[in-house]
């Protein structure tokens, strides 16, 4: 669906075994392989991992999906 999706992290904090970065997620949309430029997408994004013995225990996501749904029933629409 986003082939070009990306994380753009732009802080990194640390607690133990808990690492947060902040930054933005972003890509374009496809639902027939193209890439096109009205189809891109982007969004404020945090992700949370925890990590035991050098191993993502539990990876959590947090962002706003809305530009990406709405592209998506964009093209749902005949």
């Amino acid at each position: 669906m986003v082939p070009d999706y990306m994380v753009m992290i732009d802080e990194t904090y640390t607690h133990g075994s808990v690492v947060v970065m902040l930054g933005t997620a972003r890509g374009t949309y496809t639902r027939d392989g193209k890439l096109l430029p009205e189809n891109k997408w982007q969004t404020p994004a945090a992700w949370r991992a925890t990590v035991q013995n050098g191993q993502v225990t539990e990876w959590r996501v947090y962002a706003d999906n809305d530009p990406v749904r709405r592209l998506m029933s964009a093209s749902a629409r005949p």
